[in-house]
């Protein structure tokens, strides 16, 4: 490559490790949020959950906008909303004006991520040179995946979890500038391209339905007539995209695509491998902080073998591809994932950080094994054409199943540890009334709430209450990786259906 276009890669890679840090670096931050706000887990799960719905949602239609109107533009548009959803996050006063600001940061990264990678690809240097200028853009996110939680572990160590948002601040700005100075305007765009914001919508509701419906299904009772219209409602919507689908001009999943068999599987690939992951990343580090009492840049440090395994994982599973074929790879990732679940459940407590570092690194090692790989395989399934839309598809499907996977994770979670905390106290002969017992319920005792249930307490009974709950939350733990084990083995089954040999174009 010639020196202008190697500027060209850096400034891509800057805005790569941006949205990079991003994603990573607020799920740190959660017992931070908690403890800001006096919310539990059911709640601060949105940081998480809105920001991926959002970005999953909106990548396909920043993707296409890009097509119609400039890439370059549509990129600088997405910072734009990005940072100033960064700002509003910095200034957020209220957990409901940061999951909506957190939405919006979505809504940027879905009209950033696309559009980088397209202008990667068509814009910079020869044919032969895409695959190591993808190489470097996901090498540019992925590090930023690793920085991340060191980012906000500095924050939280500063005083203030806020000052990562404003970080975002900082590298929004950067990645702005470069955008304005190194890319060109684009002049010749697509004609005739059509959004399907009718498909977009049904799914987006249907998904968020469900996932609000997890949320409040502990407090409204899991069998009580509005929650169950929630999901009524939730599922009518997931039974009528496909109807809609039908009916518009250029939908998301075209039929002749959802015809093909492998293509199926493989986009199936792309949901379950996410899920281990997903629970890991929210999970790991709330263990850390909330069991073992590490401060937020310790754990962060603790988080490495999952982050950087993530990392290393983009570049190297290009290269075992061609070599190994996407069936071993898919089925061995899948079985280590699988595996690195299940000891989450079965080592023993009481081993402290060595009780999740084997599963962790399990769990890294099969994401690096099948998130790569997979996306490869559904754009293998496919003609040339559509490989942008696919490359959409397979993320967003990703993201989406993600964001339902920690949803269903944490209401596990929460109803096994709130059982757990329940007979533990009645076991230590300590009356507590079930509102007390949520409010402490999750291991942050840093809230109003839990310091106002604690001071209730003798210091004798304090102790055994903070042994309850570390306990608690344990099991509640494991029982998310009990559900997380189950959705990562049906990978399993898709890996061994997958037929190498039908990976081919689809007929029109």
């Amino acid at each position: 490559m010639d020196r202008t276009s190697i500027i060209k890669v850096i400034a891509l890679m800057v805005t790569g490790f941006g949205i990079g840090i991003d994603f990573t670096g607020a799920l740190i931050l959660v017992p931070a949020i908690e403890n800001s706000f006096d919310a539990d887990i059911t709640s601060t799960q949105w940081v998480l959950n809105i920001y991926a719905l959002f970005f999953a949602m909106t990548m396909v239609a920043g993707g296409r906008m890009g097509d119609m109107f400039g890439h370059r533009r549509m990129m600088l548009n997405g910072i734009i909303i990005f940072l100033f959803a960064s700002l509003m996050c910095f200034f957020a006063p209220s957990l409901d004006f940061l999951i909506v600001s957190r939405a919006l940061q979505g809504i940027g990264a879905g009209c950033v991520w696309p559009c980088t990678l397209a202008f990667g690809a068509t814009k910079i240097s020869k044919p032969e040179h895409r695959a190591i200028i993808m190489g470097m853009i996901l090498a540019g996110v992925t590090t930023g995946n690793v920085i991340g939680p060191l980012i906000s572990g500095a924050a939280v160590s500063f005083g203030d979890w806020r000052l990562f948002f404003l970080a975002n601040v900082v590298f929004s700005t950067i990645s702005m500038v470069t955008a304005l100075v190194l890319m060109e305007r684009e002049t010749q765009h697509k004609q005739g391209e059509h959004l399907d914001f009718a498909g977009m919508a049904v799914l987006s509701f249907a998904v968020l339905l469900l996932l609000y419906g997890l949320d409040v299904g502990a407090d409204w009772g899991w069998v009580s007539p509005p929650l169950l219209m929630l999901f009524f409602v939730s599922a009518a919507l997931f039974v009528a995209f496909p109807k809609v689908e039908k009916r518009v001009k250029e939908p998301l999943l075209l039929p002749q695509m959802m015809q093909n068999r492998e293509f199926r599987i493989t986009l199936g690939l792309n949901m379950f491998n996410v899920s281990a992951v997903f629970v890991g990343l929210l999970y790991f580090p709330q263990y850390m902080q909330k069991v073992l009492g590490w401060s937020v840049f310790h754990s962060a440090l603790g988080l490495a073998p999952l982050t950087i395994l993530l990392a290393v994982g983009s570049i190297v599973s290009g290269t075992l591809y061609n070599d190994f074929g996407p069936k071993r790879l898919l089925l061995w990732g899948y079985l280590f994932a699988t595996f690195g679940a299940i000891s989450i459940v079965v080592m023993p407590t009481g081993l402290g950080y060595f009780q999740i570092l084997p599963g962790m690194a399990m769990i890294g090692l099969g994401a690096t094994l099948t998130v790569g790989p997979s996306g490869t395989a559904a754009v293998s399934a496919v003609k040339p054409e559509r490989a942008g839309l696919v490359g959409g598809l397979s993320f967003m499907a990703h993201l989406v199943y993600g964001a339902i996977s920690v949803a269903i994770a944490t209401a596990i979670m929460y109803v096994t540890s709130l059982s757990s905390l329940a007979r533990q106290l009645g076991a230590d002969g300590i009356q507590m009334s079930e509102t007390d017992q949520r409010a402490i319920n999750g291991g942050t005792l840093t809230t109003d709430s839990a310091k106002a249930v604690m001071a209730k307490l003798s210091s004798a009974e304090a102790e055994k209450v903070k042994a309850a709950i570390a306990s608690a939350f344990d099991a509640g733990m494991n029982m998310a990786f009990v559900f997380a084990a189950l959705s990562v083995s049906v990978g399993v089954i898709l890996a061994l259906r997958l037929n190498e040999e039908k990976l081919r174009k689809i007929e029109e």
